[in-house]
C-alpha cells in the first residue's frame, strides 16, 4: 500500500513539473484588432490570458485613419489581427509590405457564415462617389457587428483562431466565448423588446451604416443624408429627402458624429420628427471587454430617444 501511494506521489509529481514547465515556456500571443466593438470582442474572449492592441483609437474612424510607425510596427510583430475587410480599414491596404511569416490576417467579413448585404443603391441612398469613397472599394456594406448573428459568428471565429494558435490555454477561450455568446443572446432579446413598439416608425439616417442593425431588430429607414464621405448633399438630394419624410410620416433623423444638425433639420423640415446621434464605431467609448454591449445600447437609447423627441413634439403640438 505504501509502494502504490509512493508512486502515485511520483507520478504526480511529474505531471506537475512537465505541465508546468509546458505552462511556464507558453508564449503570451500578440493581438491586434483594428476598430473598438472587435477590440472588445477579442477582449472578452482573451480574458486574463493578455490584452490585445487597438489601431483605430480616440475618435478617429477607419475612413480617416493612418498607420504611425508605431502602428505599422504592432502589426508585424503581432500573432494575429483581427479586422473587417481590407476594403473596410482601408489604412491595411500596405500589410502586405509589413506583414510577417507568422502573422495571421483575419478578415472577418471573408470568413464563412458571415451576413453580408449589398449597399443600398437607389438615388435616395447611395450616388456615385469619387474614387476615395469607402463605398467603392466594395459593393457589399461591411458594418457587419451590428448584426447581432454575425457578431456570435465572429466570437466563434475569435476562439478558433486562438485556440490554434494557442492551444494549452484552449479551454479559456472556450469557456469565455461561450459566456460571451450568451451574453450576446440575452442583450439581443432586450434590445427587441425595447425596440418592438418602433417597428411600425420610419428613419432616415445621415450614413447609411445601420443597415445590418434595421434587419437585425425589423426597423426601417427610408434614405441616407450623406451619399458620399466628406462631402455636403446637394439641394436636390435633400429635397427629395424632405419629400420621403413628409410622405412617409418619419418619425427620426439619426446622424452620426460630427455631422451638422442643420442639415438634418433641412431634411426634418416641417414634420415632427426627432432628432438623434448614433456612434455605431463607438468612437467616443472607452476600449475594453464591455464596450461592445455598451455600443449596442447606446444605439438603441438613441433609437428611442429620438421616437420620444418626436411624441413629445406631437403632444406639445396638441
Amino acid at each position: 500500500m505504501t509502494i502504490k501511494i509512493f508512486k502515485s506521489f511520483v507520478i504526480m509529481l511529474l505531471c506537475v513539473s512537465v505541465f508546468g514547465n509546458v505552462s511556464g515556456n507558453a508564449k503570451e500571443l500578440k493581438v491586434v484588432t483594428s476598430i473598438k466593438p472587435i477590440h472588445s470582442l477579442v477582449s472578452r474572449v482573451m480574458g486574463n490570458l493578455g490584452e490585445p492592441e487597438l489601431l483605430v483609437q480616440g475618435g478617429l474612424t477607419p475612413h480617416i485613419f493612418r498607420m504611425k510607425p508605431s502602428d505599422f510596427r504592432k502589426v508585424a510583430n503581432a500573432d494575429v489581427l483581427f479586422y473587417i475587410s481590407p476594403r473596410f480599414e482601408t489604412f491595411l491596404k500596405s500589410l502586405s509590405a509589413t506583414k510577417s511569416a507568422s502573422l495571421n490576417a483575419i478578415a472577418f467579413a471573408e470568413q464563412e457564415d458571415i451576413k453580408l448585404y449589398p449597399f443600398r443603391t437607389s438615388k435616395i441612398w447611395f450616388s456615385e462617389g469619387a474614387p476615395n469613397d469607402e463605398h467603392l472599394h466594395s459593393n457589399m456594406d461591411l458594418h457587419i457587428w451590428l448584426d447581432p448573428a454575425n457578431t456570435r459568428r465572429i466570437v466563434d471565429i475569435i476562439e478558433e483562431t486562438l485556440s490554434k494558435l494557442d492551444p494549452l490555454n484552449t479551454i479559456t477561450y472556450v469557456r469565455n466565448a461561450k459566456l460571451l455568446i450568451k451574453e450576446l443572446y440575452e442583450q439581443e432579446e432586450l434590445i427587441r423588446e425595447l425596440l418592438r413598439p418602433l417597428r411600425d416608425s420610419s428613419m432616415i439616417v445621415y450614413h447609411d451604416a445601420f443597415q445590418y442593425y434595421e434587419k437585425a431588430f425589423s426597423l426601417r429607414s427610408f434614405g441616407a443624408i450623406q451619399l458620399k464621405s466628406d462631402e455636403t448633399p446637394s439641394v436636390k438630394h435633400l429635397k427629395a429627402l424632405k419629400k420621403i419624410a413628409a410622405e412617409r410620416n418619419v418619425t427620426c433623423v439619426l446622424a452620426i458624429p460630427g455631422t451638422h444638425p442643420r442639415i438634418a433639420m433641412a431634411v426634418m423640415g416641417d414634420t415632427t420628427a426627432g432628432y438623434g446621434v448614433v456612434d455605431h464605431l463607438g468612437q467616443y467609448l472607452e476600449p475594453g471587454p464591455e464596450s461592445y454591449f455598451q455600443l449596442m445600447f447606446e444605439i438603441t437609447q438613441s433609437i428611442l430617444d429620438c421616437q420620444e423627441k418626436d411624441e413629445a413634439f406631437m403632444f406639445g403640438a396638441n
